[in-house]
């Protein structure tokens, strides 16, 4: 949701959602986080601190999703040859 279109005065805001996964596709770490227009730029990148929140595991991928997928209840995976999430 743009958080903007909810309170009037806020600046415009992006939601953002980064999945971990190992070789096999197994969830590591799902990474949410708020961007606002005109918000300070930070060091490392959302996909860098979403690995690095995950422990930095070797061969980990990282793919970004819509934050109302990763917010589905049930299991979860990663089609690795299709870079997609799964359910079920």
């Amino acid at each position: 949701m743009n958080a903007s279109q909810a309170t009037p005065g806020v600046p415009a805001s992006r939601e953002r959602a980064h999945v971990v996964h190992d070789a096999d596709g197994s969830i590591l770490h799902i990474h949410h986080s708020v961007e606002f227009e005109g918000g300070a730029i930070h060091a490392e990148s959302p996909e860098e601190r979403a690995l690095r929140l995950a422990g930095s595991p070797a061969g980990a991928r990282v793919i970004e999703v819509d934050p109302a997928e990763v917010n589905r209840r049930g299991d979860k995976r990663v089609d690795v040859a299709s870079g997609r999430l799964l359910f079920g």
